[in-house]
C-alpha cells in the first residue's frame, strides 16, 4: 500500500485538446490525457485518447488507451464508424516487434510484425517520450493503430517551423513521411509533445490542429528513447 501511495505522489498528468478536420473543414475533436508515473526502472506513461467526428463515411467515435516505458510499449484502439465496430490490441515484444490482435465483423486476425517492420505508431504521435522516434531520416514503417495496418514511406529529416496554437506561436520540428499509402506530417514541440498532424485518414486528408498550449511538467524530466539510425531500438529491448 505505502508502494502504492509513493508511485501515486509521483505522478504528473497533462492533457491536450485538438481540433481534428477533414478536407479542410472542422468535423470534431480529440482529447489526450498521458499521466506520467515514476517508477524504479524509469518513467511509465498511461495514454488515454478519444477522438470523434463526422466523415463522409458516418459518425466517428475512437478510444483509445496504452502504456510506454523503457521495456516497451502496448496499446489497444476501439473504433466505430457508422456501425461498424472493430478493436485493434497491440503490444511490443522483446525484441521490438510488434503481436497484434485485429476484432472486426470479419472475425479475429492475429499477426506478428518484426522489428524492422515497425518504426513506430500513431499512438506514439502523443507520447512525449516516444516521439522522437521519429528523427533520423530513411525508410520507415507506420503501424496504423486505429487498424492495425502498416504504412510504409520515407522519413524526411526534421525541419524548424511554426504553429499557432491558442494565438501563440509555439516553435516545433516538422517530420514528413511519403511513401504509396499516402502522405504524413506530423509537427512536435521540443518537449516532444504534438502540435498539428496531417495524414490520409477515414476516406480523404485528416487533420489534427492543437488548441490548447501543452502544459508544463511540474517534476523530472521525459524519459526518452532511442531513435532510428542511432543504432540501437530503446532502452532496453
Amino acid at each position: 500500500m505505502l508502494l502504492l501511495l509513493a508511485a501515486l505522489a509521483s505522478a504528473d498528468e497533462s492533457t491536450m485538446s485538438y481540433d481534428v478536420y477533414l478536407a479542410g473543414k472542422d468535423v470534431g475533436d480529440r482529447t489526450v490525457t498521458v499521466r506520467f508515473l515514476q517508477r524504479d526502472d524509469g518513467e511509465r506513461r498511461v495514454l488515454s485518447v478519444v477522438t470523434k467526428a463526422a466523415a463522409p463515411i458516418g459518425e466517428v467515435s475512437c478510444r483509445q488507451s496504452g502504456q510506454s516505458s523503457p521495456r516497451g510499449a502496448n496499446f489497444t484502439t476501439s473504433l466505430q464508424v457508422g456501425a461498424d465496430v472493430s478493436e485493434v490490441q497491440g503490444i511490443q515484444a522483446p525484441n521490438g516487434g510488434w503481436q497484434l490482435v485485429r476484432a472486426d465483423k470479419e472475425g479475429v486476425h492475429e499477426a506478428s510484425l518484426k522489428p524492422t517492420q515497425v518504426t513506430f505508431t500513431t499512438l506514439d504521435l502523443f507520447d512525449p517520450g516516444r516521439t522522437r522516434l521519429l528523427g533520423g531520416s530513411g525508410r520507415v514503417g507506420v503501424l496504423v493503430a486505429e487498424t492495425g495496418a502498416i504504412v510504409e514511406g520515407e522519413l524526411a529529416a526534421g525541419e524548424a517551423t511554426t504553429v499557432r496554437v491558442a494565438g501563440k506561436s509555439l516553435a516545433g520540428t516538422r517530420y514528413v513521411v511519403d511513401g504509396e499509402g499516402g502522405h504524413a506530417e506530423f509537427v512536435v514541440d521540443e518537449n516532444g509533445v504534438l502540435l498539428s498532424s496531417l495524414l490520409s485518414f477515414f476516406g480523404g486528408v485528416m487533420e489534427t490542429r492543437a488548441k490548447t498550449v501543452p502544459e508544463p511538467r511540474t517534476f523530472g524530466t521525459i524519459d526518452v528513447v532511442e531513435t532510428p539510425g542511432s543504432g540501437t531500438k530503446e532502452a532496453d529491448l
